[in-house]
């Protein structure tokens, strides 16, 4: 008996093993300070791919599934009148860290978008239930949205340590490749004496870029500068610049930062218009469809806007965390969105051996999330994958009913 207590104390000390790892679920855009903890004291060099969609559809489980069944009147019962909202987050991003004696220098360089999909919800109950109430046909009709963001960084890090504590440093350039708001019309009517069905939608927008190689994605005709080209001439001539400040005190573990502080927007110089029409016509149990091709057009003349255009675009945050000396490391942390509201979580980690694991339960402000994922940590390589349940009700975070994954590799001395 007294040697099981004994070989279990044991594991418990191993499993409770602080992992100072940049591969927590927060990083260095929570605090650039955070640069600092990581697995190698020289040189570290690897990415980041993070995936994130919400969603009713689909469950983490379906996709391990031959079929997938979609019940359209479960989600329009959970509406609640409302309309059904998605969203996609969808990152990448590539680091290089170089740390000599006190002082450490990292670069990185990302692209990161975020979509918000608003369906109608006359829309939903057409799927689900239908156009008949009490016998009648009905009309339905409605609005929703589309609004997508993607934004290219670079950033340089540079941070310092003390006895007890670490400043961090961090620029960051940046402008959209492209900024999406658009809107969809939706609208059902119908004909009872000529027995006749007609379901109309129409998508309206405008797609705004700080990239003039954009337009050689939907014209044949563009003769400018290639993509690569015009990424580069563009971080330099046209990006804005935000800074991040931090502090970490490394006997308390507790952090404290300043971050997304914008110094110079970007400019925005080209606009472009998405239109995409479409109707599908029941007559007589004959169905007709005519799908149009959406069309983006370019503007010939230059626009003068910039990114942010308004605080809540790219709102300044303060964060702050505290690392517990507990069983798993429990790490409360909040961050406040100026203009935007209060995100907040608990993280917990710890290694086995050479295999790091963590769990994170946090609210996003638009949804709740939650992380779990573990690791082959080799020292000179290590890589780290971790899936995700999100849900705009606390309730169905833990069922995985929507999914994500996150895959982080490195490499260094």
């Amino acid at each position: 008996m007294k040697k099981i207590i004994i070989s279990i104390l044991i594991l418990l000390s191993i499993i409770s093993f602080a992992n100072p790892n940049v591969n927590k679920p927060w990083n260095y855009s929570f605090n650039p300070a955070l640069m600092d903890y990581g697995t190698r004291n020289f040189i570290d060099v690897g990415g980041d791919v993070n995936l994130v969609f919400i969603q009713p559809f689909m469950s983490f489980g379906d996709l391990f599934k031959e079929s997938v069944e979609i019940d359209f009147n479960k989600i329009y019962d959970n509406l609640d009148g409302n309309n059904l909202k998605m969203l996609l987050n969808a990152d990448v991003m590539a680091y290089g860290k170089l740390h000599i004696w006190f002082a450490s220098y990292a670069k990185t360089a990302g692209i990161y978008s975020n979509t918000k999909i608003g369906l109608p919800n006359d829309l939903i109950k057409l799927l689900s239930y239908g156009n008949v109430e009490d016998g009648q046909m009905v009309d339905l009709n409605g609005e929703g949205v589309i609004n997508s963001n993607i934004i290219f960084e670079s950033s340089d890090y540079v941070s310092f340590q003390g006895k007890n504590s670490i400043f961090g440093l961090a620029f960051t350039n940046f402008y959209p490749i492209s900024i999406l708001r658009s809107t969809i019309n939706f609208k059902n009517t119908n004909d009872m004496e000529n027995a006749t069905m007609n379901i109309d939608y129409e998508i309206n927008g405008h797609m705004y870029s700080s990239l003039k190689s954009l337009e050689s994605l939907i014209s044949d005709e563009y003769y400018g500068v290639s993509i690569e080209e015009d990424i580069l001439n563009t971080l330099k001539d046209s990006a804005g610049m935000r800074v991040n400040l931090g502090y970490i005190n490394k006997n308390g573990k507790w952090g404290l930062s300043l971050n997304d502080i914008v110094l110079k927007p970007a400019d925005v110089k080209y606009d472009y218009t998405l239109t995409a029409t479409g109707a599908i016509v029941v007559d007589n149990m004959n169905v007709t469809t005519d799908n149009g091709t959406p069309v983006i057009e370019k503007s010939d003349e230059l626009v003068n806007r910039e990114y942010p255009e308004a605080p809540v675009d790219l709102p300044m945050n303060v964060t702050f965390f505290k690392t517990f000396d507990m069983l798993f490391n429990p790490t409360p942390y909040i961050q406040y969105f100026f203009g935007k509201g209060l995100s907040w979580g608990i993280n917990f980690d710890g290694n086995l051996l050479f295999i790091p694991f963590w769990l994170d339960l946090s609210n996003k402000i638009d949804y709740w999330s939650l992380n779990t994922g573990f690791g082959l940590n080799l020292h000179i390589v290590d890589i780290n994958v971790s899936a995700e349940s999100n849900s705009i009700d606390f309730g169905d975070v833990f069922k995985f009913n929507n999914f994500s994954f996150k895959i982080n590799f490195a490499a260094g001395i």
